[in-house]
């Protein structure tokens, strides 16, 4: 068996030569598949750097080691498939769009209603002896004996209230409802859940936003930068990207 094989050894010219007529015939038949023709050139030039070392380099080429000239012609293909994508729009065009309105709603009334509930909480469980340890001679050790359950009732009261009023308030401002492409393709328009509408809807510039992992990774959220303004604003992965390819180019 291996003197056949060493009797038929197939030199890097032959097949060369081989890839020259497949070569060939992807062109005839692939012409219009860029990504075919491109890949078929990548290997063809391969091969022929391949026989040039053969032929009297002194470094072996190594399949396991990345090559530059087929990462070359990857990120050629992906410089032109960004610009096939025009962002100078006519109108302005939806990229991103999640219809969860209901949700924030109740989020928003739960958050009031929760406030409300610790605040009658604290109301009914405050007593003016609370006051007794700085203004008596009363022991540390007895004023806890004497208030500790009221006093802890009161404390977790006006402290979880506005805590829970406050995550709930920061992750509506910062839950994305909607985003636009002005016309132009200069600006974008974010939509949020805001409590308050007037603050609901900004307006800012294309270069300003950017996103800091990639859509089709794993995760439910969508991280969202933007300059001059402070922590993420958030993308459900539930919602509905209209536009996806424009919308990763104008977030990438």
């Amino acid at each position: 068996m291996l003197s056949l094989i060493f009797k038929h050894f197939i030199t890097p010219k032959t097949v060369l030569t081989q890839m020259r007529s497949v070569h060939g015939i992807a062109q005839k038949y692939f012409m219009r598949d860029e990504n075919i023709s491109s890949a078929t050139m990548a290997i063809k030039m391969f091969l022929m750097r391949h026989v040039r070392l053969s032929n009297g380099a002194t470094r072996p080429t190594s399949f396991l080691r990345p090559n530059g000239l087929l990462q070359n012609v990857l990120i050629q293909r992906r410089q032109m498939s960004q610009l096939d994508v025009n962002t100078n729009v006519q109108n302005n065009v939806v990229l991103y769009k999640l219809e969860k309105s209901a949700y924030y709603r109740y989020m928003r009334i739960f958050s009031i209603g929760q406030l409300f509930g610790w605040s009658v909480l604290a109301f009914y469980t405050y007593k003016p002896s609370f006051w007794d340890i700085f203004y008596t001679d009363i022991k540390f050790k007895e004023f806890c004996y004497n208030h500790m359950f009221r006093l802890s009732t009161f404390i977790c009261a006006i402290l979880a209230g506005p805590i829970m009023f406050l995550v709930i308030y920061a992750t509506c401002a910062r839950s994305i409802k909607y985003i636009i492409l002005n016309k132009g393709g200069e600006t974008l328009s974010i939509t949020t859940f805001h409590m308050r509408k007037n603050k609901s809807t900004i307006s800012i510039p294309v270069d300003m936003v950017r996103c800091t992992a990639d859509r089709t990774t794993g995760g439910g959220v969508l991280p969202i930068k933007i300059q001059n303004r402070s922590f993420y604003y958030l993308i459900d992965k539930s919602g509905t990207f209209v536009n996806p390819k424009l919308f990763d180019y104008v977030t990438g």
